[in-house]
């Protein structure tokens, strides 16, 4: 009997493991396939836009080895995958989390599929028009002193990769922000307490998500505290809403008990 009991305690975790494990499966398919597709239909336009930064400084890119082209176009093309991918991952990690939420939780589900799609690309498009130059020159030009650059296209694109996609993981900040304050999970006076250590964190990931130079670093960490401040003032107006919307259910309750 007893056994039963732990049984039938355990049964509700392991669904959710299994829904997870099917959730990144789902997601890591999304990412091969689009892959693929990019790599077959759009890797010249991709690889000409992740390029174009470079070619502009007036360098040219270098292969090493017999591998090396093919190797730099895949990765182009994973970029182009993750990117083109994105609403499927977004609305698999967001369907995982559907079944927790109340009824009038979920009418909130495509508004934040399509903000979570649309902060992804933003943060990357932030990244590449207004950070990735500012990072090139340094690091090619004001940092390198008399030394010539001589830049290999897999360096090159392994830089962007690790430059782009931390963008796009960062902008959606705002949207998990509203998304765990609508839950209860966190509230305002939370995150304004939390601030320093959110800054000490943000130091971090910056140094970590990004290549060892400090454009780069100031370059992300900067927005991650801008989008922190946007994220409290939305759990703000979240928060607000919510305890005016409770104040009026607990009135309406009382006035009834009245009556």
């Amino acid at each position: 009997m007893e056994e039963k009991a732990v049984d039938e305690k355990f049964a509700p975790m392991m669904e959710h493991l299994e829904e997870l494990r099917k959730t990144i499966l789902h997601s890591v398919i999304a990412v091969v396939v689009a892959t693929i597709v990019t790599y077959l239909a759009f890797n010249d336009v991709v690889a000409n836009i992740i390029m174009e930064p470079f070619i502009s400084l007036g360098l040219p890119l270098n292969f090493m080895t017999v591998t090396e082209g093919f190797m730099v176009y895949m990765k182009i093309a994973f970029l182009g995958g993750v990117v083109l991918s994105s609403p499927v991952i977004i609305w698999k990690l967001l369907r995982f989390v559907l079944p927790a939420l109340y009824s009038h939780e979920k009418k909130i589900f495509f508004s934040m599929l399509f903000s979570g799609i649309f902060l992804f690309v933003g943060g990357i498009a932030f990244g590449y028009f207004f950070i990735l130059r500012l990072g090139l020159n340094a690091l090619l030009f004001t940092f390198s002193g008399d030394l010539v650059p001589m830049i290999s296209a897999s360096s090159y694109v392994s830089f962007v990769l690790r430059f782009l996609i931390p963008f796009g993981l960062m902008f959606e900040l705002p949207m998990v922000v509203y998304f765990l304050t609508k839950l209860g999970i966190i509230n305002p006076p939370m995150l304004e307490k939390n601030r320093k250590y959110v800054l000490l964190v943000v130091l971090i990931l910056a140094a970590l998500l990004t290549p060892p130079d400090i454009v780069s670093q100031v370059g992300l960490a900067i927005p991650m505290m801008i989008l922190y401040e946007v994220s409290i003032w939305i759990s703000r107006k979240v928060y607000n809403r919510k305890l005016k919307k409770e104040a009026k259910e607990l009135a309406k309750q009382q006035q009834q008990e009245q009556n």
